[in-house]
């Protein structure tokens, strides 16, 4: 894959990977993990037993289990229960409704260690017809609104789309639901209603149809297969929930050796990631009785007619082949004959609550390829107890996940690995800063400062004194349907005086970006550094929405918060659309305090109404936000808007000294005195660090 190509991929989901942690090649120079999930050391499974009522079973022993790989028994040398964090905690009820003319909380930032279940939603709009993409929709927003958990990392991902800024995992519920609002019917291998009207088509008509049902469903399964894979950099076991009412193996009694290929690799790379598939069919109880569209034509003999409903049941198991095949292989549930789509994402979503991990030591022969190609092995675990029901994985290749000599990962390799974190993942830590601006003259763009420690790289120093390094950047836009806007892939050659590298070293660095964006709506941007002379790397995400402004609306910048003893200068030359330099930014670029230290914020208010021959009349407030709880508020206050085309929302935060170190979300709400009463205020929000 070329590094074009890679960066384009890099937005399909966002998921970590970094060098020295992805499954099965440790960093150049490193030992091979002596641990891994499938290797000649051990092989490693995870198993849900449940008993005779579906509830969850989580105190059993090793000596409960038996384990078989190709029918033979194994002995147990690794076993462990994981219970999810949260498990036991009930599912929040959904937020009250802010008091009237108050906005919403704005969403706390979530960090690695934070994350408790791990969710992609996986739309096949490929394989859904029109009148089920309603109540999936409704589904799933059901779930974002009443049992979204705080610790979950959720994607909400459509197999015919490209993969874009709102098809990414977050925690932000506004991102979800703008994300639930693109679910609609395209293009789909089903009409309108669940079936083809059977009987209606030519043969030829038929035969084509086929072909290109069958060039559908292998994207379908290729899309799939592409978050599992994305997803097995992230710790414990992920959940794919699976929404379709079409996934075929076997057509008029000949399986399709394409499709069953491409479910053998999904599979594998399920097993390899720890994702389990659970499969939904949206139809509910099936309705396998006549259809008006189904009629036959008046002159169709009487036995014709008799016939149908039996083709609409087999129809039906030949639709679920795949669903049911997928979650068996990979120890999810298939989940049919319930009309209550939001109780079956919840039960879904529940299933990763709680699982035992059960490893053997492989006999040696299971790695060894029979004609060049890897042997697939059967695993099965039964529980020893009575009453009780278990599922787990059906088995894996015979292929290691980590084989031969440690290679080091190529710059584009690293590169495009760091850009699918969605956290700042990496032996480079930046962070990125980005905010959307408006210039009456030249429209909106979105202004992004990368910021990293220098002394993360490294440095030579040249005879006279001088200090040399390079570091490589990749960095883009990615638009909703995954378009790279203003993609940036270039080496910077750095070489400092002793005075200016002192200073650098003491500062910080910042690599910053203007894009303009002439469209509204939601964009990515994503930022990956390397250090050439290591292979250090690491990456930044941050997600901006773009408003229209030509609508009128109240609107805000992006809000800029700094040390209030900093003085912020420009940081791009006049003109330019990138450029590194030392970090004047007074912390707006890190975001990164001491409490006891006050700090300022800024931004600008766009389309304030004003009467005739009056200024605008607008009032601010702060309230700052720690773990979603609200911990300070400032007083409204007018705002100085007399002669200014643009006025600023500014005010000063004080971090006392007593405040708990972490995570803080600032948001500005301005409201317009001036514009109609139903009129909202509108809010902008910036998250920041408190260190001790």
């Amino acid at each position: 894959m070329n590094w074009r190509a890679a960066l384009f991929l890099a937005a399909a989901i966002a998921f970590a990977q970094t060098p020295a942690e992805r499954p099965g090649r440790p960093a150049a120079g490193e030992p091979p993990p002596a641990v891994i999930r499938i290797d000649v050391n051990l092989v490693q499974v995870d198993a849900v037993v449940t008993d005779s009522r579906g509830r969850r079973v989580g105190d059993l022993q090793a000596s409960d289990f038996q384990i078989f790989q190709d029918g033979k028994p194994q002995a147990i040398t690794n076993f462990t229960y994981v219970a999810t964090k949260l498990a036991a905690q009930a599912p929040p009820a959904a937020q009250a409704k802010p008091a009237k003319g108050e906005p919403d909380a704005p969403p706390q930032p979530l960090q690695p260690a934070e994350v408790a279940r791990t969710l992609a939603i996986v739309v096949d709009d490929l394989g859904l017809s029109a009148e089920k993409i309603p109540p999936v929709r409704d589904a799933i927003r059901k779930f974002v609104d009443g049992q979204m958990r705080p610790g979950d990392l959720i994607a909400i991902v459509r197999t015919s789309a490209g993969m874009g800024a709102l098809q990414q995992f977050t925690t932000d519920k506004r991102l979800l639901y703008a994300a639930v609002e693109r679910i609609k019917y395209g293009q789909s291998r089903l009409g309108v209603t669940s079936f083809t009207p059977l009987g209606l088509l030519t043969r030829g008509d038929r035969n084509i149809n086929r072909l290109r049902n069958q060039s559908l469903e292998v994207a379908s399964l290729d899309a799939i297969r592409f978050v599992v894979t994305s997803m097995s950099g992230l710790p414990g076991r992920k959940s794919v929930v699976l929404f379709t009412e079409d996934m075929r193996l076997i057509q008029r009694g000949v399986v399709n050796q394409m499709e069953e290929e491409a479910l053998q690799e999904l599979n594998d790379a399920a097993c390899r990631a720890l994702v389990v598939i659970h499969a939904v069919d949206p139809r509910g109880v099936a309705n396998v009785a006549l259809n008006v569209e189904d009629a036959p034509p008046p002159q169709a003999p009487s036995r014709r007619a008799a016939r149908i409903p039996a083709q609409r049941v087999q129809q039906t198991i030949e639709t679920q082949q795949g669903m049911t095949a997928m979650a068996d292989a990979t120890g999810g549930l298939f989940l049919e004959g319930n009309n209550d789509l939001a109780a079956v994402l919840r039960d879904a979503a529940a299933d990763s609550d709680g699982y035992y991990l059960i490893g053997y030591h492989p006999d040696p022969r299971t790695f060894e390829s029979a004609n060049g190609q890897p042997e697939f092995h059967r695993l099965s675990v039964k529980v020893v107890k009575a009453g009780l029901a278990v599922r787990t994985r059906d088995g894996f290749f015979g292929q290691p996940e980590y084989e031969g000599d440690p290679v080091a990962p190529t710059r584009e390799e690293d590169l495009a690995s760091a850009l699918q974190s969605p956290f700042a993942a990496g032996s480079i830590h930046p962070r990125m800063t980005a905010y959307f601006s408006n210039a009456p003259q030249t429209g909106s763009s979105v202004e992004a400062l990368v910021y990293f420690d220098p002394a993360e790289l490294g440095w030579t120093t040249e005879p006279d004194g001088a200090h040399k390094a390079e570091i490589d950047v990749a960095a883009a836009v990615f638009d909703e349907g995954g378009q790279a806007l203003a993609p940036v892939d270039t080496t910077l050659s750095l070489e400092m005086t002793p005075e200016q590298y002192d200073s650098v070293m003491a500062s910080g660095l910042v690599y910053a970006m203007h894009v303009p964006l002439d469209k509204p709506g939601p964009y990515l941007l994503r930022a990956a550094l390397r250090d050439p002379a290591t292979g250090r790397s690491g990456s930044a995400q941050q997600f901006v929405e773009i408003p229209d402004v030509a609508n009128g609306q109240l609107t805000l910048s992006g809000v800029v918060v700094r040390e209030e003893a900093a003085k912020a200068g420009a940081l791009l030359p006049p003109g330019a659309a990138s450029a590194l330099v030392g970090d004047r930014s007074g912390g707006a670029a890190r975001r990164i305090f001491q409490r006891g230290t006050p700090v300022v914020y800024s931004c600008e208010v766009i389309n304030a109404k004003a009467a005739a021959g009056k200024p605008p009349e607008l009032e601010s407030q702060f309230k700052l936000y720690h773990d979603g709880e609200l911990v300070s508020a400032g007083t409204k206050q007018p705002l100085a808007a007399a002669g200014a085309q643009r006025p600023r929302a500014e005010g000063r935060v004080p971090l006392e000294p007593g405040m708990a170190p972490g995570q803080y979300v600032l948001q500005v709400i301005v409201t317009d005195k001036l514009a109609k009463s139903k009129s909202a205020p509108a809010t902008q929000s910036v998250d920041f660090e408190i260190k001790p």
